[in-house]
């Protein structure tokens, strides 16, 4: 019978690996995106490549359980921001920390954007929820008369990643906080009333079948 300190230890141990690959796979998919690999990963964690496979069976089991966390966070996010008061404030809010999201982590600006590939199961089905909570912000918005009519909460959804690549143009250099600037001009043009007619088909729903 083993000794019951040294099972501990090895629980433990098993349980402090599985942090640090974690953390590690968040850091690397957050500046490189979800190609990094499994060696990068590990080798940032301070363990073998041996141990990932052993916790996690394979790299991108890994990377779905980081996906799986971040999204958990902008479903938290979106739950907060339904309880705000103001509906206009409330949308702002998420799309502004959505932006955000999308900006601070390569990995999730690329998992939101893959409608060509099939999704997990948990992934798919917080993808669903966080759809729904941007129904449900966007609906407030156009109850209380704050966001315009003709904007759908599929414009909501696209618009949050306008933030993306708006850090350069023809030697215009935005700063690290252009994308804010950005986000801000967007939802001002998504405010009830609106001027200019939108031209075009609204976003719509991608079909993986």
């Amino acid at each position: 019978m083993p000794d019951l300190d040294v099972t501990t230890d090895v629980r433990a141990d098993a349980r402090r690996n599985r942090r640090q690959l974690i953390v590690a796979a968040r850091e690397a998919i957050a500046s490189r995106g979800l190609d990094v690999s499994a060696l990068d990963i590990a080798t940032a964690a301070g363990v073998g490549v041996g141990t990932l496979y052993r916790r996690f069976g394979t790299k991108d089991s890994l990377l779905d359980a980081v996906v799986v966390g971040l999204y958990d966070e902008m479903l938290d996010s979106a739950q907060e921001c339904l309880r705000v008061e103001d509906p206009w404030e409330g949308l702002t809010r998420f799309v502004t920390e959505l932006a955000g999201a999308h900006r601070d982590s390569r990995g999730v600006a690329e998992v939101t954007a893959a409608c060509d590939t099939v999704p997990t199961p948990e992934i798919a089905e917080r993808t669903t929820a966080l759809q729904d909570a941007v129904i449900r912000l966007t609906d407030r918005a156009h109850a209380a008369g704050a966001l315009r009519a003709d904007v759908t909460w599929q414009d909501v959804m696209i618009g949050s990643r306008a933030g993306l690549d708006t850090d350069h143009c023809l030697g215009v250099d935005a700063g690290p906080d252009g994308w804010r600037r950005v986000i801000t001009l967007l939802l001002d043009g998504m405010r009830a009333p609106g001027y200019t007619p939108l031209s075009g088909a609204a976003p719509h729903l991608h079909d993986n079948s």
